[in-house]
């Protein structure tokens, strides 16, 4: 399905729900590395390449309140990310939303230019990282976005899910791998640390 180009205005999507149970439930886009926390790193990332960022989170609200960006709190919590997303695109009034987990401190700082071919020809586009698909990393037009939540309405609960059903194919962005650490566990942490401590060093 070939769609209309991507305008300048797409609204970012940052997911800031989860329980950080492999954390001790530390919300870990709160969790800092070089003095910053997760949360503003994926936002200075972000900023640049999109016209606003949702943040959507279901507690600690009014720490993310002082980040100046709209918020979807989710309703109920623990209902995981594909909730999150739902809710969420209730605030996007742009034809074009990117998504994120908020634990994704490296996020590339041209990753929507990396999506856009594949997203304006197939109206989304989700990359693949040596054959793991980051299924939380959507570029995703309007059309899609209607498709995502029908799919959770009639009981759906996994975006991956969502994802094999429709058939979506792939970009492969393996070549930018380490924009993809996701900081799960205590040992990605201390990976995270010591890589925002060397970027700080070069800067």
């Amino acid at each position: 399905m070939a769609t209309n180009a991507i305008p300048e205005a797409v609204t970012a999507i940052v997911l800031c729900g989860g329980k950080g149970s492999r954390l001790d439930g530390q919300d870990k886009p709160l969790m800092t590395l070089n003095g910053k926390r997760l949360i503003d790193w994926i936002c200075e990332r972000l900023e640049p390449q999109v016209s606003d960022i949702v943040i959507s989170c279901s507690r600690n609200v009014g720490i993310y309140e002082a980040l100046r960006h709209p918020l979807a709190i989710d309703k109920e919590l623990n209902l995981g990310p594909l909730a999150g997303l739902t809710e969420s695109f209730a605030h996007v009034d742009t034809e074009w939303a990117f998504t994120t987990p908020g634990d994704t401190p490296f996020i590339a700082s041209d990753i929507v230019e990396r999506l856009r071919t594949d997203a304006e020809t197939r109206g989304i586009a989700v990359p693949t990282v040596n054959g793991v698909r980051q299924n939380l990393c959507l570029l995703i037009d309007a059309e899609h976005r209607e498709q995502l939540i029908d799919f959770h309405m009639r009981g759906g609960n996994a975006v991956k899910h969502w994802l094999d059903d429709a058939g979506i194919r792939s970009t492969d962005l393996s070549s930018i791998e380490d924009s993809f650490l996701n900081v799960n566990t205590h040992e990605e942490l201390a990976i995270a640390r010591s890589r925002a401590t060397n970027e700080h060093d070069h800067a």
